[in-house]
């Protein structure tokens, strides 16, 4: 099989940042998966052709893929949701890994068992490394597959934020043992050549303070009121499709020089 002949599937799809990243790469998606009823209708609207599943918790007989992507949730990963007022909520959110809404990699993990793809696409909060990467490895081991791992910002990619984000690229053991080259490449050599369309955001701009209500929102600055919250969520959770298509153009090249 040719790279541009694989194939891809995307879990916790969000609003299809690793659609867009496999897109770039020339990869079609054949199927994704996303919870949220909002933003199905947008997979739907930008990938008609795409099959689309509503909840990983339910899916079972999934067609084949060569690549599955998924962010699961970082809820109970993440250092922005680790101290919340409720004491009950707080105790929910030391949970990491185990908890209800970061607990759902057991899904993904299932899924990717079942189906035994090429390559594995893991993106999630950087707290992943401390707060429950050892079961993602354990799990992967146990169905013979390595890891490797980068955590890459936005600002790598042209972007005005930091966006701190981990990323793994797993795939079977077999494949590692005939190249101890890692499959993460250098970024000179995928970044495309022309840099991403964001502007500095102008600083006239009111700040958020202390009154603030926009808890939703992942920056501290730079947004009028008048913004739709919704549409921060969702971009607050999306992947930036850039790093998703420097991801899926490493995994072409490996699988280039090793199937």
């Amino acid at each position: 099989m040719k790279s541009n002949e694989l194939i891809h599937g995307s879990l916790f799809s969000g609003v299809g940042g690793f659609e867009l990243g496999a897109q770039l790469s020339g990869i079609e998606t054949i199927w994704n998966c996303e919870y949220e009823e909002h933003n199905r209708e947008i997979l739907k609207k930008n990938f008609p052709n795409t099959k689309q599943y509503f909840d990983v918790r339910t899916m079972n007989n999934v067609e084949y893929v060569d690549i599955i992507s998924g962010g699961f949730p970082c809820q109970d990963l993440s250092l922005s949701n680790t101290t919340p007022k409720n004491k009950q909520l707080r105790n929910e959110k030391k949970k990491g890994i185990k908890g209800e809404r970061s607990g759902l990699w057991s899904e993904m993990f299932r899924v990717v068992r079942d189906i035994r793809p090429k390559y594995v696409i893991i993106e999630n909060s950087p707290m992943l490394l401390i707060r429950g990467f050892e079961q993602v490895l354990c799990n992967l081991s146990s169905i013979g597959y390595v890891c490797e791992w980068q955590c890459l910002q936005a600002a790598q990619f042209g972007y005005n934020h930091k966006r701190n984000r981990f990323f793994g690229i797993a795939y079977p053991i077999e494949k590692r043992c005939k190249n101890n080259n890692e499959i993460f490449l250098e970024l000179q050599k995928v970044l495309l050549k022309k840099p991403s369309r964001q502007n500095d955001i102008p600083m006239h701009l009111k700040r958020f303070d202390a009154n603030s209500n926009f808890e939703l929102l992942r920056v501290d600055d730079g947004f009028s009121k008048g913004l739709d919250i919704q549409r921060i969520e969702m971009m607050g959770n999306a992947v930036i499709p850039e790093i998703a298509h420097y991801i899926f153009e490493c995994i072409k090249f490996h699988h280039e020089n090793i199937y």
